[in-house]
């Protein structure tokens, strides 16, 4: 039997050029040379390109790909979120860049998420979240329709960090109490009496506080973009809620009670404050009290073109706000209020933040355990 000769299956044009015509995966192909074996060669590069590609379309798209979907709308997200987030992108772009999506498997993300052992358990967890996102983000998308998601069957590691933080001092908290009708007072008397998350506080108005029904309305939050005040929802749905106005407050505010009704009550305007303006306040009062201290920052502004470096010293209060609302969940569990209306006064969806992150153990609680404990104890002996 004859041997094939390389130009079988070509054509030689009248300047000697030999070619080829080939449908390939649909469409139709020309490759040519004055040389039969390269026409060959070009055509079965061209083959296995197509190979290659089909072979990658099987392992779906690159993972950086689906990530820039995924934080485009983070961007569209709430500030707050993207803080939580945008970090959390930065890891996995590093980490997973120029991988398919099928190519990630499940013990790389735990391999991943062990790697970052060292960081708060809250950082992790928001790093799974991502990921799951990522991957959510691909299985559902009409384009891509993605199979599967390993982050699913990776687990977080065990013994992380917990990011609990500390109620305020008992000197901090009596300096609140003997002050609460110093103006300067109202953010830190605020915070003591409600538990409200920053933004929510900001956001009160006193159109929202019923005086004579002993309410305050909670609709609403304050988000801060770079430095700017803008009126959001709360940070989730139970945050919408009613809470008690306690008499220390009341009387606090006794003095701009009736003032135009749309009013901000901690910035005294109809405009929320400012992010600064919120620090330079809450600071005021501590400073005051021998609760804050100095931090020397360095500022550079662009002047007729030139840019210059100046030095500020700014207070910085040794308590923060949100302290105040571990003490608010603390003196709910002091005042014997039942747990489910606890988790609503405080705006939460589940008793497990409230167990895991805000309730501190009081020496009070234990106090009070120790009294309850020795009266069961001699009533159990009759």
């Amino acid at each position: 039997m004859p041997k094939n000769k390389l130009t079988d299956g070509l054509r030689q044009k009248p300047n000697g050029v030999w070619e080829r015509s080939e449908i390939i995966n649909g469409k139709r192909r020309w490759f040519s040379s004055l040389d039969p074996a390269e026409v060959w060669k070009k055509r079965n590069e061209a083959l296995g390109e197509i190979k290659a590609q089909e072979e990658e379309d099987t392992k779906g798209p690159l993972f950086e790909e689906v990530l820039d979907v995924y934080e485009n709308k983070v961007f569209k997200m709430k500030n707050g979120t993207q803080k939580s987030y945008l970090p959390a992108i930065r890891r996995a772009r590093a980490e997973f860049s120029g991988k398919r999506m099928r190519e990630i498997e499940p013990y790389m993300i735990s391999m991943f998420l062990k790697s970052l052992s060292s960081m708060a358990r809250t950082t992790v967890s928001n790093q799974k979240t991502v990921l799951n996102a990522v991957f959510q983000e691909w299985v559902e998308s009409a384009e891509w329709r993605g199979d599967y998601n390993p982050s699913e069957q990776a687990k977080t590691p065990r013994g992380l960090k917990k990011g609990r933080r500390e109620p305020p001092t008992d000197k901090q908290i009596e300096i609140v109490k003997q002050h609460y009708l110093d103006p300067d007072a109202l953010p830190a008397v605020l915070f003591l009496c409600t538990g409200e998350r920053r933004g929510e506080a900001c956001a009160i108005q006193l159109k929202d506080i019923d005086f004579e029904g002993n309410r305050i309305s909670i609709t609403k939050s304050v988000e801060h973009k770079n430095n700017r005040p803008h009126i959001t929802v709360t940070k989730t749905e139970s945050g919408v809620r009613i809470i008690p106005l306690l008499s220390m407050l009341k009387e606090a505010l006794e003095p701009i009670k009736y003032l135009d009704q749309d009013i901000f009550i901690l910035s005294g305007t109809k405009t929320p404050l400012t992010a600064s303006q919120y620090s330079r306040r809450w600071a005021a009062f501590w400073r005051k009290h021998g609760m804050a201290h100095p931090v020397v920052r360095e500022y550079k502004r662009i002047r007729k073109g030139k840019e210059y470096s100046y030095k500020s010293t700014d207070w910085v209060a040794d308590v923060c706000a949100h302290q105040f609302r571990h003490e608010y969940v603390c003196m709910l569990c002091m005042a014997d209020v039942p747990e489910e209306i606890a988790i609503q006064l405080v705006g939460h969806a589940n008793v497990k933040m409230i167990h895991e992150v805000y309730m501190s153990l009081k020496p009070k609680m234990i106090d009070s355990a120790q009294a309850k404990l020795d009266a069961f104890l001699r009533n159990s002996e009759d």
